[in-house]
């Protein structure tokens, strides 16, 4: 179950980028228009590389929670927390998207 969310944040993360990416250059986005342009956008598309880092974490976060198993850091919260961020990713990229169209 937790290589299956990790893998979600990941496919999430790269259709994001990639849809993002494909709606700017059809909107005629060039660096020295950039200003015309939503700034969540652009920030999105310019630094989506860096969003990476947020399942990479995520699935180090989920198999220590695997190792310990107690208290606080069990494998539902590591499944609740991923749950999160794949619907984060998914908001955040939505609503970049709808900005641009």
């Amino acid at each position: 179950m937790i290589l299956t969310i990790g893998l979600t944040q990941f496919v999430f993360v790269s259709l994001g980028i990639l849809t993002l990416n494909v709606l700017l250059k059809a909107g005629g986005y060039a660096a020295n228009v950039a200003s015309s342009f939503p700034p969540f956008p652009v920030w999105l598309a310019l630094n989506g590389l860096w969003v990476f880092m947020l399942p990479m974490a995520w699935i180090i976060f989920a198999g220590l929670c695997g190792h310990f198993g107690r208290g606080p850091l069990t494998d539902s919260a590591a499944r609740v927390s991923g749950v999160g961020i794949i619907v984060g990713i998914f908001l955040a990229y939505f609503c970049a998207c709808a900005q641009l169209i």
